[in-house]
């Protein structure tokens, strides 16, 4: 997908019950209205859950907007951790937010 590799994460809106939710689809999981607008998150986020599989990091990301999505992430993070999308090769990409 071209947005994440321009480091943009989209999301659909639903305009009948005002729900977020990640993952393309003609109709809201929630009320199932096709009245859906595309939006473009902030990009920011927190770790609700984390794994590693074979050197590599994957955490399920809540993102500033309300919805979650499946992500790789470019860091070990821990759960709880601030992470903001990356550019990356065509699949959600995170790293770390650096503490000031």
């Amino acid at each position: 997908m071209e947005s994440f590799r321009e480091g943009k994460v989209p999301y659909l809106h639903c305009l009948n019950c005002k729900r977020n939710f990640f993952y393309p689809r003609d109709r809201c999981p929630n009320c199932h209205s096709s009245s859906l607008e595309v939006r473009v998150s902030s990009g920011k986020g927190k770790v609700f859950s984390v794994t590693e599989f074979q050197g590599k990091v994957y955490a399920i990301i809540e993102m500033e907007e309300g919805f979650r999505l499946y992500a790789n992430v470019l860091d070990k993070v821990e759960i709880g951790e601030e992470v903001i999308a990356v550019k990356g090769d065509g699949r959600p990409n995170f790293k770390r937010v650096s503490k000031p």
